[in-house]
């Protein structure tokens, strides 16, 4: 069995804890009662409109893991220079969070950052919120485009193509129906990873209890993870897992 690499890496200053990066707290308390539910999304997301600008995150937003992602970019570009192609990057469960946009939008690299969720209001809403308040983005290769789909059954993703895969809290909804799902989006994610390609998983879960699931989900021994907050007694993370085999 693979023995996993404990690395804390420590980030600061502290990101700002806030359970829904837009204050809605109803939204706050929906989630609480029902984060496993597929129906609670629904309704949170139907409530968006392209004429809101708001994006919902029920933890960190993009203004909190930029600082993290830009330079990972950055760093991982030198190993598709030889292809000419832009970074694939998955954002599993985007909902109608604003990192996807961000990225796209402030990348100093050619990224093709590709939204997925299983929400089609989720989806619709960023699809008409794009045309609607368009974003130029700041390397002009970039892309974005937003997918209905299931994140634990990437079928229409081809093997060992994707540079970097995201899941900000996605896999945490999906635990608190069982870990069958949660273990199926983690593998999902390392198949159309290629080789030193990352995962890059936002938690509130410890060390203790994440870098076992994620052993048991099929890891390998390179994780990683970085302490990014500690606000009201909540500590959050960025576990990194990079495809080596």
């Amino acid at each position: 069995m693979f023995r996993l690499r404990r690395v804390l890496l420590s980030l600061r200053p502290p990101l700002v804890q806030r359970f829904g990066t837009n204050g809605d707290k109803t939204h706050g308390e929906s989630l609480r009662h029902g984060m496993g539910s597929s129906l609670v999304w629904d309704n949170i997301y139907s409530s968006k409109n392209s004429k809101d600008p708001s994006h919902f995150d029920w933890f960190c937003g993009y203004k909190d893991l930029q600082r993290l992602l830009l330079p990972l970019l950055c760093e991982m570009a030198p190993t598709i220079k030889h292809t000419g192609q832009p970074l694939h990057v998955l954002d599993l469960g985007c909902g109608t969070s604003d990192v996807g946009l961000g990225l796209f939008r402030d990348s100093d690299v050619a990224v093709l950052i590709s939204c997925i969720d299983r929400s089609k209001p989720a989806v619709l809403a960023m699809r008409e919120r794009f045309v609607h308040q368009p974003v130029i983005p700041k390397h002009q290769g970039s892309h974005l485009e937003y997918i209905e789909a299931d994140v634990t059954d990437l079928h229409g993703v081809r093997s060992g193509s994707i540079s970097l895969v995201l899941d900000k809290g996605t896999c945490d909804s999906l635990l608190r129906a069982g870990t069958q799902e949660a273990q199926r989006l983690v593998q999902e994610a390392l198949r159309v990873l290629q080789m030193g390609g990352k995962l890059v998983q936002f938690t509130d879960e410890d060390p203790d209890a994440r870098l076992t699931f994620l052993e048991k989900a099929g890891a390998g021994p390179n994780v990683t993870f970085h302490d990014l907050s500690d606000r009201d007694g909540i500590t959050y993370y960025a576990y990194i897992v990079t495809r080596s085999s």
